[in-house]
């Protein structure tokens, strides 16, 4: 998954414009190679090859909490975490190493779901779009297994209340599955399928299947329709196919892991 809402940002090596996921983490210029590290402050630092924000550590336990409901975190849930962590917050190899830490530590805490998720909550200042894309995260771990067990539905949606989305938790979850009209579409999508919703081929790099499925993203993003005055018919048609483009790029990026 990816965090929706963008920000451009200046970079302070080339002087290159940059568009960069609006949430704490690092980012490197396609230009100059150089990396750095966007803040809570929503200004740009030199990386540090190690410290993590406090939203990724308070994302991870979440995470580690999840996986770890049923009393056994699998291979799958594991490489869901991984998969989840490098596309969101580009980590480099030490804060990997860190995250990973941080998730295998959480699982036998003491702190609760419920503490873990209101310390983000307060973290965020209540920042809904990445709140929203934790609550997709949630459920993309939940699913890793095959399918949305009751207990981690219930986990989730506490964790949804917390985050003051109580309300909008069916729509976050029928995004994430791409329901539409109380009918289920099917949330496997073969690899040859991925590959072509989003016009590549399976010898394409990561790097040129990532920039292509971001250029979908951007292309068929319900906000850039709604602000051109769409009808509700294809703001939820864009939902849909945005759905559709997430799981594919997901799937194809999973089976590289």
């Amino acid at each position: 998954m990816q965090w929706t809402r963008k920000v451009t940002h200046t970079c302070p090596y080339c002087g290159s414009s940059v568009v960069i996921d609006d949430i704490p983490g690092r980012w490197t210029c396609p230009n100059c190679g150089q990396t750095f590290t966007y803040g809570t402050d929503g200004q740009t630092h030199q990386a540090d090859e190690e410290t993590l924000m406090p939203q990724v550590e308070w994302i991870v336990k979440l995470f580690a909490k999840l996986a770890k409901q049923d009393g056994v975190v699998s291979e799958n849930e594991v490489r869901q975490v991984d998969l989840i962590v490098r596309q969101a917050f580009q980590p480099s190899r030490q804060q990997r190493r860190k995250i990973m830490t941080i998730f295998n530590e959480s699982r036998y805490s003491d702190e609760s779901f419920e503490s873990i998720a209101q310390n983000l909550y307060d973290s965020l200042g209540g920042r809904r779009d990445v709140l929203v894309d934790t609550v997709t995260a949630l459920l993309a771990i939940a699913v890793a297994d095959g399918a949305l067990r009751p207990e981690e539905d219930a986990m989730i949606s506490t964790a949804a209340g917390i985050f003051g989305l109580a309300r909008h938790y069916e729509v976050i979850k029928a995004q994430f599955f791409g329901q539409s009209s109380g009918s289920r579409t099917s949330n496997k999508t073969s690899l040859e399928e991925g590959y072509r919703l989003l016009g590549c081929t399976s010898s394409d790099s990561d790097q040129v299947i990532k920039k292509k499925y971001r250029q979908l993203i951007k292309d068929n993003h319900p906000d850039r329709l709604m602000s051109q005055g769409a009808s509700e018919a294809d703001i939820k048609a864009a939902n849909e196919k945005v759905a559709q483009i997430k799981r594919a790029y997901e799937q194809i990026m999973a089976a590289r892991s």
